[in-house]
Formats: C-alpha cells, sequence, structure tokens
C-alpha cells in the first residue's frame, strides 16, 4: 500500500467490525432507500471485516422497516467467519457485538432532537483485533433559547473511513472519525412567504487509527451556513444558500490547510408525488502552503504557495411515485468535498443514493456524483434496485495519483413470510479504478468486488426479535469470506406496527432521509 500523499484512502461508513447488520426487533415491511441499500450491499465491513455485505449498516436495519414513528434498539449477536484477515488463507474466528440502533426524533416548543445510530462493541475471540467500537452515529439537537428566532445547535457523527480502498477493510486499515459541530442559528421572517436562516459553526475532527500507516487529520472549521427561502406556494419554493468554512489542521507538515466557500441558487418542488430539487453555483477553494516547483536563477526551486481553484457546482434530485406501488429517484451532482463532510451529504436527498467511497486525505476533491434507485413494493413482497456512478478528481497535484471511478450495482428483495417471519435476499457487485498516473509509473489499480446476503428475521415478542445470516463477499484475486450469524434484539422505544396494513405506504421522500 502507498503511503502519504500519494495513497490516503477512506470510505465513506465503512465500519470496523460491523459484521452482520443486525435488524432491532419488530416486524419488519419492507422498504429500502439507496442509501440503505448500498450500506448493506456494498459498505466495507467489519474487521475481518465481514463482508461488504455485511458490514455496518444503520439503514439496511432500517430502510427495511420505514417507519415514521420512533424506534430504538439494544442487540447482540455472535459472528462465525472463515477469513478474519482478509486475504487469500485467512483462518477464522468468532465475533461478539453489542450495540445500540434506531432511530429517534422529536420537535417540541424548546428542544428539537434527531438521532441515528448503529453502533457496537466488537470483540474478537481469538484477539486478532482489539476490541474496539464499530458503526456509525448521527445525532442532532437544537435547543430553542428563544422560539422562531435563536437556538444553539450541536451535531456529533462518528464513523469511519478506509485508509486503503484497495486494500481489503480490517481494523489495520481504518480511522475512527468523531465529528462535532455546534453553534447559534438566527432565524428571520421578513415576510409570510420569505425566511431567512444563518448558522455560525465551529466544528472539531478528531480522528485515531492503531494502523501505522495513520496520518493524523485532526482538524478545525470555522464557518457558517445562510439561506434564503421564497416560497411561492405550500408546495413549490426559491431559496439561495451560501457556505463558507475554513479548515486547520493540527498537522500541518503532512497536510494543507484550505478555506472553501460556495453560493447556490435553487428551485423545491414538493406534493403527495413529487420531489424536484434543482439547484446551482459557484464555489471557491484556496489550498494553503502547498509546495510548488518553480523556475529559478541556477536551477529549479520550490516554494509555498496559496493555490485556487474556482468550479461550478450543482445538484439535482427527483424522486416520483410512478405509480403507487413503484418509485424512481434520479440523482446527480457536482461539488467539492473532504473525508469528513463526504459522510454527512447524501441526507439531504428525498431518495439518499449510493455513497462511494472518499480517500481519508486532507486534499479536497471534485466528486461528480450519478445514481438511479427503483423500489417496487406490494402487500408483502419489496424490491429495490440501485445504480450509482462517481468520479472523484483531487484538485492538488500531489494527490492526483488517487483520483477515482467507481461505479456500483445493489439489488435487495425482501418477502414477509408471516406476519412475524421476513426474508432477505441481496447481491452487489462494486468496480473501482485509479485513474491518471501513478507514482513511480506503476500501473493503475482496478478492483472487482461482488456481495450476497440472505437472512431470515423473526419477531418473538412485542420488543425481542432475533435474526439468522449467511453472507458471502469477494475480491477478485483477493480473498473470499462466508460468515454466519445470529442477533438478538430487545426494543427500547417500539413503533407498533399496523397488522391491516403493515407496509407503510410509499412516498416520495425516502424513510432515510432523516435530515
Amino acid at each position: 500500500m502507498r503511503s502519504g500523499a500519494s495513497r490516503q484512502t477512506a470510505v465513506k461508513p465503512a465500519a470496523v467490525a460491523s459484521p452482520l447488520n443486525m435488524r432491532p426487533g419488530r416486524p419488519r415491511p419492507g422498504h429500502h432507500g439507496a442509501l440503505g441499500l448500498w450500506l448493506a450491499l456494498a459498505t466495507a465491513p467489519a474487521a475481518a471485516q465481514v463482508s461488504p455485505l455485511t458490514g455496518q449498516t444503520l439503514f439496511y436495519q432500517q430502510a427495511a422497516a420505514p417507519q415514521t414513528r420512533d424506534y430504538l434498539a439494544a442487540y447482540a449477536g455472535l459472528i462465525y467467519t472463515d477469513n478474519i484477515e482478509r486475504t487469500a488463507n485467512g483462518s477464522s474466528d468468532t465475533l461478539l457485538m453489542v450495540g445500540l440502533s434506531g432511530t429517534i426524533s422529536r420537535e417540541g416548543s424548546r428542544l428539537d432532537y434527531h438521532l441515528t445510530s448503529n453502533l457496537a462493541i466488537l470483540k474478537y475471540f481469538s484477539s486478532a483485533f482489539p476490541t474496539r467500537p464499530t458503526g456509525y452515529l448521527d445525532g442532532l439537537a437544537a435547543l430553542k433559547i428563544v422560539p422562531g428566532f435563536f437556538s444553539w445547535i450541536v451535531r456529533e457523527t462518528f464513523s469511519q473511513v478506509q485508509i486503503d480502498v484497495f486494500a481489503p477493510v480490517t481494523p489495520d486499515n481504518l480511522v475512527s472519525l468523531n465529528f462535532i459541530t455546534t453553534g447559534p442559528r438566527f432565524t428571520l421572517r421578513p415576510t409570510l412567504r420569505t425566511s431567512v436562516t444563518l448558522d455560525a459553526l465551529y466544528s472539531y475532527v478528531n480522528t485515531s487509527s492503531p494502523s501505522p500507516q495513520f496520518t493524523n487529520l485532526d482538524n478545525h472549521r470555522y464557518g457558517g451556513d445562510l439561506k434564503i427561502d421564497r416560497a411561492f406556494s405550500e408546495a413549490a419554493s426559491l431559496y439561495l444558500k451560501g457556505h463558507y468554512e475554513k479548515t486547520e489542521f493540527k498537522d500541518q507538515v503532512d497536510n494543507h490547510n484550505y478555506s472553501l466557500a460556495d453560493g447556490l441558487l435553487g428551485y423545491k418542488l414538493v406534493d403527495g408525488r413529487t420531489v424536484f430539487d434543482l439547484s446551482g453555483g459557484y464555489s471557491h477553494l484556496e489550498v494553503y502552503d502547498v509546495l510548488i516547483a518553480t523556475e529559478g536563477v541556477g536551477g529549479g526551486r520550490e516554494s509555498l504557495q496559496t493555490q485556487k481553484f474556482d468550479e461550478p457546482v450543482w445538484a439535482v434530485d427527483i424522486s416520483r411515485l410512478i405509480t403507487p406501488s413503484q418509485r424512481l429517484a434520479l440523482t446527480a451532482s457536482q461539488t467539492f468535498t473532504d473525508f469528513a463532510s463526504a459522510f454527512r451529504l447524501g441526507f439531504n436527498q428525498p431518495v439518499p443514493t449510493v455513497a462511494p467511497p472518499q480517500f481519508a486525505t486532507s486534499s479536497v476533491s471534485k466528486q461528480r456524483l450519478w445514481g438511479v434507485d427503483w423500489r417496487f413494493q406490494a402487500t408483502r413482497t419489496s424490491l429495490d434496485i440501485a445504480l450509482t456512478e462517481s468520479k472523484q478528481r483531487y484538485v492538488i497535484a500531489t494527490a492526483t495519483a488517487s483520483n477515482l471511478d467507481w461505479k456500483a450495482v445493489n439489488t435487495l428483495l425482501t418477502r414477509r413470510l408471516s406476519p412475524v417471519l421476513i426474508w432477505d435476499i441481496g447481491a452487489s457487485f462494486e468496480r473501482r479504478d485509479e485513474v491518471g498516473p501513478q507514482p513511480g509509473g506503476a500501473a493503475p489499480q482496478s478492483s472487482k468486488l461482488w456481495s450476497a446476503l440472505t437472512s431470515l428475521s423473526w419477531q418473538v415478542g412485542e420488543r425481542l426479535a432475533m435474526r439468522f445470516i449467511y453472507a458471502h463477499s469477494g475480491w477478485s484475486g483477493v480473498y473470499s469470506d462466508n460468515q454466519l450469524g445470529v442477533t438478538v434484539s430487545w426494543a427500547l422505544i417500539a413503533a407498533q406496527a399496523n397488522a391491516a396494513q403493515p407496509y407503510p405506504g410509499m412516498t416520495p421522500i425516502a424513510p432515510a432521509s432523516t435530515r
């Protein structure tokens, strides 16, 4: 694996060790958003890292249960894998996991909050890897100090990213990431149809990893967001958004500080069958203290300079109920992003799209993303198919060897066998390709990953549920892995299922869109 700027990789929410995706206990209506589907079918998982299919995935658990009500469960499970190291001849191991999964939210006169979690502690019986937290947690709270005008917001996100997306996912190839944001929010309503929201934000990103190839990516961020929204009707509105953020790394030897500013003008339409959101604007990026070779008297010289980049940014999201049982969602975007912010990007989409891998590096990339998601939902059966493609281009010349093209196809079928039994079967295929010249004239890397899963969920009681899982994953020419697991969950906060209508009707907004 390459080190330093030539190979600093990361994947979106992969999890150290969240081997088999547990579903919290209750009958599971079969609804799967695209983000949930991908995280279940394509995200790199746990330490041995169980399979890309069965890695950390909050959304797989909840995408299959599109409850609009609160749900939170404690769960535990045993997972057997025949390839804990994810190598050609890896040894077997059994893993114990204990965690918390679900989504709860509240809108009150003084406090709003939203919590989405699939966080767990993973124990390896063979001690192949140390016991560590794994999975994902995202929480947002707003304290309304002066309701309608002044509030204080706090957001905490925990996830993991890969150091090298061309190496198997094990704890030695993962970075734990804590991303906390806080600051005041001011809301003004100059007219009945116009609202202005201003956030002044401070963020701190903390990273850690046992890997000797880990580069410290801890940083402070200062900035703010401005949004002006003008409603034309109950369904349609025009908005103007501005964003500024300056990032300062603790380690400024291996990392480059930068500032990013962008402005967007957009139009949004939301009704009972359609969500349409179109926006476009411009982004200005400044990267500080970049070592640049220059011509000089007596030969070439190197100097630290500020590099500036100006690019158009845009996004279009369309989600439409084409029939009462079918939804089609399309998304396309171009944006600047980095290893930490990329994890939070998809939440604002009506149907969150499959998330491409990101490199754990201080470099900022221009990311173009295209996605299509089709969902069919009948009384007892649901089927979701998602196709996604992305192109990531790093702006600093020293990081362009990490440019990546990525494609993924995912499908998931859910069938309710009885009021207490749900059967899932899913499959995914993913291809990653390095783009451009590589250090030392090396050939660009390419990888093909596939996975498949089948599971049976049994609602034992009102709050108690069990899940039995088999998963297989493989990486062409690198490894293959089989897993067997059983998990038990207890609903701390349980949404009551409607026996007369176990499958909630579809809307153009997927339950996984929590923001």
